[in-house]
């Protein structure tokens, strides 16, 4: 077998012998091993999320069991470690090539003969030695490549036996003498079974390529798509202005704190999602006055009935900005506010007990109105708490 020759990378067709009968080869230039890295990272990339994928989902819709997230984890780990192999060793082996290395046109073939690529022996060994000395070899390859200027080789290209070309066309078909060696002469120009080859190469290498590259940006951007998809009117204008946002969705419910418990019944909602709205519920000039200044943008209104007969009306007003909200804040007091509830607010031998809070960019007005009974003040105080004191968490974590 005639040993083959291997040229610089970028030598002029000119100056490739091709008179000898000699398999000529022209070594892969760093640019084209940097671009293909930089793609058969990005194709790995995309296995690992499709590997993780089904964690997420499984975490998301599973009940939490660890036979759940057993059997979700296996694929991954199975995934990870088998899906390298198989987009480099494998595809070394059945194509000469990585889908990195097809779509920068390079190919990696047998030092000995130049022609084939190596079996699956020396594919596995290419893969799984050392790849060089320095801290990060999958980035570093190419330039540490370059050192050997005869073949440029790296470790696990002399392991193997194996050297990196550009790509050209297969052999012939007999009758033209075989191998198409690169800057032979010809009366008419290039064979016409290499300008064939050269052209469908060319197009295949384009498609690869804009297939990756629009799978890489769709890759890139579904974190944004999904922040956007499930927060909906979180990511662009905060939380959704609703009385489920802030507080129990059921219409009985128990809220519990710090030892406390209390038992509600809701007996009233509404949303007022504007100006006017907020405005509506002041109970006094002063009180418009001040959230007219201050820019009150919406306010929501709900009453509640505690088993012991207490009453409380709770508002949250929504500003445009945290700084405006705490500056609506020192200005208002809870009897500036409607009493949703229509109850008397000053029972004879009652208790009633209110206050203001803020957080973020909302105000919270509640106020607790006790009908006459034992620990009517311990009472009011208990249901008071317990709405208004849970309704600021519930900003606080939003």
């Amino acid at each position: 077998m005639t040993t083959p020759l291997y040229v610089p990378a970028g030598t002029p067709p000119e100056r490739v012998p091709g008179d000898d009968g000699r398999v000529v080869r022209v070594l892969a230039s760093t640019r084209q091993r940097v671009a293909a890295r930089v793609l058969d990272l990005l194709a790995a990339f995309f296995v690992v999320m499709a590997a993780v994928s089904p964690v997420y989902a499984v975490a998301l819709l599973s009940d939490g069991s660890s036979t759940s997230f057993l059997w979700a984890t296996a694929p991954v780990v199975v995934l990870g470690m088998a899906g390298p192999l198989l987009l480099r060793v494998g595809g070394i082996v059945r194509w000469g090539c990585t889908l990195g290395q097809r779509v920068a046109g390079i190919r990696v073939v047998r030092e000995e003969d130049g022609t084939r690529p190596p079996n699956w022996r020396r594919s596995f060994r290419r893969y799984a030695l050392p790849r060089n000395s320095a801290s990060l070899p999958l980035i570093s390859d190419p330039w540490v490549c370059g050192k050997d200027e005869r073949l440029r080789q790296c470790l696990h290209d002399r392991r193997a036996g194996t050297v990196v070309v550009r790509a050209q066309a297969p052999p012939a078909p007999a009758e033209t003498g075989g191998l198409a060696t690169l800057g032979s002469p010809s009366p008419t120009g290039l064979p016409d079974h290499v300008r064939r080859w050269e052209a469908r190469e060319r197009k295949q290498r384009i498609a690869l390529g804009s297939t990756l590259g629009v799978l890489g940006a769709t890759v890139l951007s579904a974190p944004f798509a999904v922040v956007l998809m499930t927060a909906g009117p979180f990511a662009i204008g905060g939380p959704a202005f609703e009385v489920d946002t802030f507080y129990d969705d059921a219409t009985g419910f128990e809220n519990r704190f710090e030892g406390r418990s209390e038992t509600y019944e809701r007996t009233a909602a509404k949303v007022l999602d504007d100006e006017k709205g907020c405005l509506a519920g002041a109970t006094s000039g002063q009180a418009r006055a001040v959230l007219r200044r201050t820019r009150c943008e919406g306010r929501i209104e709900i009453a509640f009935r505690t088993t012991d007969g207490v009453l409380v009306s709770s508002h949250v007003l929504k500003f445009p900005d945290r700084a405006s909200a705490a500056g609506a804040r020192p200005r208002l007091r809870h009897t500036d506010l409607r009493f949703v509830p229509d109850g008397d607010v000053d029972p004879p031998g009652g208790a009633r007990i209110g206050d203001v809070g803020t957080q973020d960019r909302y105000v919270v007005v509640t106020t607790a109105v006790s009908p006459r009974q034992p620990e009517a003040t311990a009472k009011a105080k208990n249901a008071f708490l317990l709405i208004h004191v849970p309704t600021l968490n519930v900003i606080l974590w939003l």
